[in-house]
């Protein structure tokens, strides 16, 4: 009975509103009709309103843009106006998009390959217009992934990390990803930090494990720096030629010391080692500081289990160093013509006006080249020569400049005797240039071409030590005196490594070496020498062949380390080498000087092939180490790559292969880890004084990773697999578990 009174009211009350609507669409009606009970209520509802009508033909308008759209219940529904909330441009709230929600994307075949399982959504098309062939591709957004890759970024271009919070690069990002519909949110310069740490960790663990599981031994190189903020800083690199035969170079570490005694670099190298579960070391490649020695001596003692014939040629020390403090004596005989002429390059290069004036002059004097006038560091020798080339290519319009400018005249410009001075420097100094550049590089192998280079220095001082000019036969003086200085008494170091990498080069094995020394001492000691060397390297050879377990050998080789104590090493022999009839520097200086030095006849105090001619020793087949050696010798190529002969070539010297691999990645300069420290000063500058040593080492570590190249350790993990398979199915039949027939990997 109360629900046909309650029926009856509702007629009623519908009765009288349909009589006093009004026609005119525009007007509200802010009373929906009655829903069913317990009949949710739309979110809809909550940005559109009804519209005053007919109600058999209901209409409702968006608050925001005003689109009106049909809304009966059963008609039509709330569907369209939720399809017109997520296209609505004057909508003001976040949409929250679907994670899965994917996208079309046009990717390069070749990169289809790393992409991953996403769906083709057409055939795949080449596109003929643009950079090559591409694929159509369906891909979903990760907004991990695009953190990830910004935060790549900022380690690997150097960027402070409240650059994602700059006002550029967000509206770089609202441009890229839509203003109205933003697929990406900016994270601030804490969050971007923490993934950073975040990828630190993760390649760190990527490396560790390859050290771990592949046992490279490795070659150190390590240095030390003082930041601005005078802390001290060691940078730790290692150096390995991995099963692929490419050469690597990581940074292990950029670690705060408390100083540069020995003793703390060795305990600092040791828990960075153990860190990253490192225990094979091959040699440590260090400045020639006293305190390096102690260094050596306190690792000799820690890893003596891992070395090679007991650390003996563990130390190496920089070429590039030596080659450094030799030359800058050289600098301070002449330090005034240096200085007149970095005052004049100076002067040029102060204002914008005075650079056009002088570039002026040059067209007048018809120079035609495209180098420009630059100021040097003075700390270091090699950009003092490169302002000296380049200024001398420009002498005459500095003559020109004195001429037409006062002010140039009165700041005591260059004479001709400085010009003279720095011609000689340049034309001298040019094989040492050269011979730096080599020995400095890192990203292919060093050591078997610095003894070739140590004997085109040495040609170089003994042809010029005698020369009829007095000003040049005293600076070839005064730099051999310093050169033997600094390489006496260090035939158990290291260089006897350096003579066996000139061995494993299979274009001149040991017809080098006993060429070279035959000049020097005549066939029966250059016999005597060779067969040192031989005698190392079949004592490594002995070493390998047995396997680290049993890497010490004092027992079957003790008369051959006493041999080894008394000979000279690579460099001595180097230092001792006669002239063989190359043209001397003074021979050349009296000819027709010409002011272009870009006409200079290359000066060569290299070693000749001559050495091909040379007879070897008898050898019986009986080892690896005789088959490499009766082979004949790879034609000397300028495209050469001893890695990949050696590659090629190692299922036929297994053993010497492995001695290869560990000495050609003996870098011979610690310009690697130098390097490093100019990251250093960029991350840790006056504007970032705040960043933690942690981080700094993060930041300097991860950026190596990122741009090196690959290691594929997913090859080398499935070799791993079967080798410890086949260990574990040896096993087996050894016990007795197992017959032969039933192990197929012993079939």
């Amino acid at each position: 009975m109360e629900k046909e009174k309650a029926t009856t009211e509702e007629t009623k009350e519908t009765t009288r509103i349909k009589a006093s609507i009004n026609v005119d669409e525009e007007e509200v009606d802010e009373t929906p009709t009655k829903r069913r009970r317990n009949m949710p209520v739309s979110i809809v509802w909550q940005h559109f309103e009804r519209l005053k009508g007919d109600p058999n033909e209901p209409y409702a308008r968006c608050k925001y843009c005003g689109a009106t759209y049909a809304c009966h219940s059963k008609r039509n529904g709330t569907g369209t106006m939720k399809n017109h909330l997520e296209s609505c441009k004057k909508y003001p709230f976040e949409r929250k998009r679907d994670s899965f929600q994917k996208t079309l994307a046009f990717k390069p075949k070749e990169e289809t390959a790393r992409i991953g399982p996403l769906q083709l959504v057409c055939d795949p098309k080449e596109e003929t217009d643009g950079d090559g062939p591409s694929q159509v591709l369906c891909e979903s957004i990760n907004s991990e992934s695009c953190r990830q890759t910004m935060a790549e970024m900022i380690i690997m271009e150097e960027l402070p990390f409240k650059f994602v919070e700059s006002k550029g690069f967000k509206r770089f990002v609202s441009k890229l990803t839509g203003s109205q519909e933003p697929k990406f949110v900016v994270p601030s310069q804490f969050t971007i930090a923490s993934d950073i740490l975040k990828i630190y960790v993760n390649e760190k663990q990527k490396l560790k494990d390859i050290f771990v599981k592949m046992k490279y031994k490795v070659c150190l190189t390590t240095d030390c720096w003082t930041s601005e903020q005078n802390i001290n800083y060691m940078v730790l690199t290692a150096h390995f030629v991995d099963c692929d035969w490419k050469l690597h170079k990581k940074i292990l570490s950029f670690s705060q010391i408390e100083s540069y005694n020995g003793h703390t670099i060795g305990k600092a190298i040791e828990k960075n080692l153990k860190d990253w579960g490192i225990k094979r070391i091959m040699t440590l490649t260090a400045d020639i500081a006293s305190s390096n020695d102690a260094t050596i001596a306190f690792l000799i003692k820690r890893f003596n289990k891992w070395l090679i014939c007991n650390g003996e040629y563990m130390h190496i020390k920089c070429y590039s160093q030596i080659l450094n403090l030799i030359v800058r004596d050289v600098f301070k005989d002449h330090n005034e013509s240096i200085g007149r002429i970095r005052n004049a390059v100076r002067y040029v290069r102060s204002s914008p006006a005075r650079l056009m004036k002088f570039k002026k002059c040059a067209e007048n004097e018809k120079i035609s080249s495209n180098s420009v006038v630059c100021l040097d560091f003075p700390n270091r020798w090699d950009s003092t020569y490169v302002m000296l080339e380049v200024a001398l290519k420009f002498a005459k319009a500095f003559d020109r400049l004195e001429n037409d400018e006062d002010a140039y005249r009165n700041d005591s410009p260059p004479t001709n005797e400085d010009w003279a001075n720095a011609r000689l420097l340049i034309r001298f100094l040019k094989v040492f240039y050269n011979v730096t550049l080599k020995v400095s590089g890192s990203l292919y192998t060093t050591s078997n071409v610095v003894f070739h280079e140590i004997c085109r220095i040495q040609n170089c001082l003994q042809l010029n030590s005698d020369s009829g000019n007095k000003m040049l036969s005293t600076m070839a003086k005064n730099m051999k005196a310093k050169f033997d200085k600094y390489w006496e008494n260090d035939e158990k170091k290291n260089n006897i490594l350096l003579c066996i990498a000139v061995v494993l080069d299979p274009r001149y094995k040991l017809k080098c070496l006993k060429y070279c020394w035959n000049n020097l001492f005549g066939p029966d000691i250059a016999m005597a020498k060779t067969r040192i060397v031989e005698n190392v390297l079949r004592r490594l050879f002995h070493e390998y062949n047995i396997g680290p377990s049993s890497g010490n050998c004092n027992s079957s080789s003790a008369s051959c380390s006493t041999s080894i104590s008394a000979s000279a090493s690579a460099c001595d022999f180097a230092n001792e080498i006669h002239s063989y009839g190359y043209m001397d520097l003074d021979t050349f200086m009296d000819a027709d000087v010409k002011d272009d030095v870009e006409t200079d006849v290359d000066l060569d105090y290299g070693i000749t092939n001559s050495f091909k001619d040379v007879e070897t020793t008898t050898l019986d087949k009986e080892s690896e180490i005789d088959v490499y050696l009766l082979d004949s010798l790879v034609p000397a190529d300028s495209n050469f790559d001893i890695l990949c002969w050696w590659k090629q070539n190692e299922y036929r010297f297994e053993v010497l292969s492995r001695i290869s691999r560990d000495i050609l990645a003996i870098p011979v300069s610690t310009i690697s880890s130098e390097s490093t420290f100019n990251i250093g000063g960029c991350v840790v500058n006056s504007n970032r004084c705040s960043v933690a040593p942690k981080m700094m080492e993060a930041l300097i570590c991860t950026r190596n990773w990122l741009n090196s190249s690959p290691i594929n350790l997913e090859i080398h993990n499935q070799d791993l697999e079967e080798d410890l398979r086949f260990e574990e199915g040896f096993r087996a039949v050894m016990d007795g578990e197992k017959d032969v027939e039933d192990m197929e990997d012993f079939v």
